[in-house]
């Protein structure tokens, strides 16, 4: 009991070096937007999932938020923190949302650590996959993380999208589950100069 109590003591002393390591790194990443002009806001819309369409083709979803609630084309679909769509469609009540495993979903992205240009491609399954890349990348030679580039202007940069295992066939993993959606944020990103 004694070590496990030890291992879990500097489990926690190094999460809390991590914590402050991160918030060093927010705060300067935060300073560096200031001074390139790239200050960017957010407006968050909570919205339920009403009906989730599954096909071999369509993979969209049905949510409860629509024009009346600010819902606009384009906009962000998050589960938790990590991307999972956009805004196709908006009546007045509701709002259609396009899932990044579409055969029509295709988003700029960043692969990091080597920060990889790319753009990944909804598949019709659970899973997508990267397309675009110079063919000196060498994609499958280790395992890397899939976040929104912000390139187009449609999403911000950092959101998080899902993982290439390597030796995957650039398969991305995403890292929501896009069949167990319930409750989901719908956002707008736009530079705070920006009235």
């Amino acid at each position: 009991i004694y070590k496990n109590y030890q291992n879990i003591e500097l489990e926690l002393k190094n999460l809390k070096k991590e914590k402050l390591t991160n918030n060093f790194l927010k705060l300067e990443n935060e300073k560096l937007r200031s001074l390139i002009n790239e200050n960017v806001s957010s407006n968050e819309t909570l919205a339920k999932v009403l009906i989730d369409k599954e096909s071999p083709f369509l993979k969209s979803i049905i949510l409860n938020k629509g024009s009346k609630d600010n819902i606009k084309i384009g906009m962000a679909i998050i589960d938790g923190v990590y991307l999972v769509g956009k805004i196709i469609e908006v009546n007045y009540t509701n709002s259609r949302g396009l899932l990044l495993s579409d055969l029509n979903s295709k988003i700029p992205v960043l692969l990091l650590p080597d920060r990889i240009q790319a753009v990944a491609s909804g598949t019709g399954k659970n899973h997508g996959i990267i397309e675009y890349t110079r063919d000196e990348y060498e994609i499958n030679k280790k395992d890397r993380i899939v976040y929104s580039s912000g390139f187009t202007g449609m999403f911000k940069s950092g959101i998080p999208v899902g993982k290439i295992l390597k030796k995957s066939n650039n398969q991305i993993n995403f890292f929501s589950d896009f069949a167990q959606l319930e409750y989901v944020k719908i956002v707008s990103y736009k530079n705070k100069d920006q009235k």
